[in-house]
């Protein structure tokens, strides 16, 4: 049987360390037992070394344990090493548990969000599902409109008004950045819902919805579309 050797020379990555170790473990406890069983059973040296050799198992495991987690990008080669430990030194941007915590949810929240106006969207085909609605809580037909925006997949509409009288008439207010096509869209529903007039949303009101429905203020224009009937 050929004798096995470990030559340090050979040895030039980190990760043969374990191998030597394991070599080190068996030769150190094959010594041990070898000595304590020549000591005999009655002498205290024996069952000291036999305790030693038992014991060396598990500290062995908790040491190699430790390496492959805590210390696992030490035993990388030099080139992927060097390469840790400049994504290590870069700065990061540090936030509190708190703050984490808070995006996490907000990014989950959002995504949902986005998944379910998609899924709306194409199950009602509509292109007015995408937009954002308001509806004035004063409104006699409050919840005419609300089903009938969410028969064409809008999923959610914000009630306003509560502090505010009813309006004077029935308006529709549309903001200015859609597109003609939209706002017909819109046109032609409103006048269906009894709205007679218009009014357009300038960006400096600071409104975010797209739409609203018994909206305040002096009309910009009359419904003139024709619903079928």
């Amino acid at each position: 049987m050929e004798k096995q050797q470990i030559n340090p020379e050979k040895i030039t990555k980190p990760i043969q360390l374990l191998g030597a170790w394991l070599v080190g473990l068996l030769a150190i406890d094959a010594s041990f037992l070898f000595a304590a069983s020549s000591m005999g059973t009655a002498s205290w040296q024996s069952t000291a070394l036999t305790i030693a050799a038992i014991a060396n198992v598990p500290l062995f495991i908790v040491a190699l344990f430790l390496l492959q987690t805590k210390f696992r990008p030490e035993l990388q080669e030099d080139s992927y090493y060097s390469t840790y430990l400049n994504s290590k030194t870069n700065e990061l941007v540090k936030i509190s548990k708190r703050e984490a915590f808070f995006e996490d949810i907000n990014g989950r929240l959002e995504s949902i969000e986005k998944r379910q106006t998609i899924h709306l969207g194409q199950k009602s085909g509509s292109p007015l599902s995408k937009l954002s609605f308001g509806i004035n809580v004063n409104l006699s037909n409050q919840e005419e409109i609300e089903s009938s925006l969410f028969n064409i997949g809008v999923g959610a509409v914000r009630e306003f008004g509560e502090n505010s009288d009813q309006p004077d008439g029935m308006k529709v207010a549309i903001s200015t950045n859609l597109p003609d096509e939209l706002r017909r869209e819109i046109l032609i529903m409103a006048k269906s819902l009894g709205f007679e007039h218009f009014s357009i949303i300038q960006p400096w009101e600071e409104i975010e919805e797209d739409v609203l429905f018994g909206a305040y203020g002096d009309a910009d224009g009359k419904i003139t579309y024709k619903t079928a009937q």
